[in-house]
């Protein structure tokens, strides 16, 4: 455990509206120095997407993470095929109606979340908006975890939204939109 206390006491204060202090990529080096190899291991398949299919990890902060972002896409997704009048909303991705209820279930406060996101018109406010509520769950999972791999793993996917945020840029927004939509006029003039 003091390898972990290391590891967390040198670790840079992820803040709203600041660059993190170190890349996810030199954080991966750091940690390797102090966790297990099973713990490295979790670390290293930590993703912000989650796997389709819910699995055991060996973390309880990774598995809630998972189980929250699954539930919180899904609530997104069913609110946009509303809006879209496309495809059953009771399914999502091959699950079944009952499953689908039973993840949000899980998490009441995600069908919330989901729909005030939803309600912002600005797409790059919307991601905004969505990784505060993403480093929320993050944050809340870690709590009352200090130096232990739950910390680091909590830790790890704060670094991971706020490299994410710190990405976003109304200028590289724009010149990505031009890119496919010019991408789009050059195959229907092309007549493909």
């Amino acid at each position: 455990m003091a390898g972990y206390y290391y590891l967390m006491a040198q670790l840079p204060s992820l803040t709203a509206g600041t660059a993190p202090g170190l890349s996810y990529k030199d954080f991966l080096l750091l940690a390797e120095r102090f966790l297990s190899v099973s713990d490295m291991e979790i670390l290293r398949s930590i993703s912000l997407v989650p796997p389709k299919e819910a699995e055991k990890t060996g973390s309880s902060v990774v598995d809630g993470w998972y189980g929250k972002e699954r539930a919180l896409r899904l609530a997104l997704s069913r609110i946009r095929a509303g809006k879209l009048k496309r495809g059953d909303s009771s399914s999502y991705a091959g699950m079944e109606s009952s499953a689908v209820s039973e993840l949000l279930s899980a998490y009441p406060e995600i069908s919330l979340t989901a729909k005030n996101v939803a309600a912002v018109d600005d797409p790059l406010e919307a991601e905004r908006y969505l990784d505060k509520i993403r480093i929320s769950f993050a944050q809340d999972l870690g709590n009352g975890h200090f130096f232990d791999s739950e910390a680091v793993f909590a830790y790890a996917f704060t670094l991971l939204l706020r490299e994410r945020e710190e990405s976003f840029s109304v200028d590289s927004g724009r010149s990505a939109y031009r890119e496919i939509y010019n991408s789009i006029l050059n195959v229907e003039n092309s007549g493909g």
